[in-house]
């Protein structure tokens, strides 16, 4: 794919619309698809992804933060856009109303607050109430449930659209189950005082694929319209999905090193050969090498790490960091610079300034600034600098 950058995102949308038919494929007709395109579409840039989506029919989206839906919204996004996180503050809350958002409701202050805000604009606003069911991050108890859904119901302005809970480990049916259970009873208890919302969800991609059952009339799914499978888990419904992201590079130095030469800084590494070395132009500013610092869960997992680190210190294969050349994997040699990386190649290896690299940067590390070139029937386009999706084809 010709490129007129030294280093590139591309994103096939094609392949976005593709998971998402795999997935809507596993879904009853009644089922309502809520497409989560949080932290920028999980680094695939938000606005593009959400306009293939609406393109193909999806017309309920959700995001963390407030940020993050008027970004969508100044895309031109029509669709409705879901808040997961609070809104703490009057002027956010009154901002959200008035971009026709759906807020997320998790404490009595929210609500104080939610009324207050839609009494001034007097503007019809939908809402979920999220229930705290185990996974210990924010969210209403039954008895906070059932006291917002009376103060809020006193305002015709405000719409009581749904009610969702957040699984914690989905892999572990037994707490998942009970989460579901106590999710269930909180419906239960506030259709048994007069109040019936419509919209019920608690299925993230994980509890999509493992629990059927809880699909109830809504699932949120995000990481697998990215072609990502849950990280944990052995999913007996495997899709075949396809990743729709590459991080791309041109090499911009290429020289023969003597054996025994060193690379990079701290001369962290010995060529055992003659060699090529390419340099590229990605470091780890760009989000090359950095992994998400994550405790282990077990010691299990603990060991696990350390093994997979032992065996890239030992320069394994698979477990080292390569990047791809003219189809053909390169090890990184020496510690990455900040904005440039060194590539081991052998002699007889035909590879150039210029020349195209596929580089293992994490999706949601890579910096926002790096352009995003979204592929469409094999042909390439960016996103504008004012967050606008178009599709510009480039020559040659």
């Amino acid at each position: 794919m010709a490129s007129n950058y030294n280093k590139w995102i591309e994103i096939d949308l094609d392949i976005v619309r593709s998971n998402l038919q795999i997935v809507r494929s596993k879904l009853a007709e009644e089922v309502r698809l809520i497409a989560v395109v949080k932290a920028d579409a999980y680094g695939h840039g938000a606005p593009a992804v959400a306009q293939v989506l609406y393109q193909e029919g999806v017309d309920f989206f959700a995001v963390s933060y407030l940020d993050e839906a008027l970004r969508l919204r100044q895309a031109g996004l029509k669709a409705s856009i879901m808040l997961f996180c609070p809104l703490i503050c009057r002027e956010d809350m009154m901002e959200a109303i008035e971009n026709n958002l759906v807020i997320s409701i998790t404490s009595p202050e929210e609500a104080s607050l939610l009324r207050e805000a839609a009494a001034r604009l007097n503007k019809m606003v939908r809402v979920h109430l999220k229930v705290e069911t185990g996974l210990g991050r924010f969210g209403l108890t039954a008895e906070e449930a059932l006291e917002v859904c009376r103060s809020l119901s006193e305002n015709s302005c405000i719409y009581l659209e749904g009610i969702y809970t957040h699984m914690a480990h989905a892999v572990n049916r037994k707490y998942t189950e009970k989460q579901f259970s106590r999710f269930q009873q909180v419906i239960r208890r506030l259709e048994k005082e007069g109040f019936s919302l419509p919209v019920k969800h608690c299925a993230n991609s994980a509890v999509f694929l493992l629990y059927p059952h809880m699909h109830l009339n809504a699932v949120r799914i995000g990481t697998l319209l990215s072609g990502q499978h849950p990280l944990l888990g052995d999913f007996n419904s495997h899709l075949s999905l396809k990743d729709p992201y590459k991080f791309k590079a041109r090499v911009i130095s290429v020289r023969t090193k003597e054996k025994g030469s060193y690379l990079g800084y701290f001369r962290t590494y010995r060529l055992k050969k003659e060699s090529k070395v390419a340099v590229i132009p990605v470091g780890f500013v760009d989000g090359l090498a950095l992994e998400i610092a994550n405790p282990p869960l077990n010691w299990i997992d603990f060991l696990k790490m350390q093994i997979k680190r032992f065996l890239a210190y030992l320069d394994v294969p698979g477990f080292n960091l390569q990047v791809k050349i003219n189809g053909s994997l390169y090890p990184v040699r020496g510690k990455v610079f900040m904005q440039m990386a060194l590539v081991e190649l052998p002699l007889e290896a035909d590879v150039k300034a210029g020349d195209e690299v596929e580089i293992p940067v994490r999706k949601t590390l890579a910096r926002p600034d790096v352009p995003r070139l979204y592929i469409r029937e094999g042909e390439a386009g960016k996103l504008d600098f004012a967050n606008k999706v178009t599709y510009l084809v480039e020559e040659g």
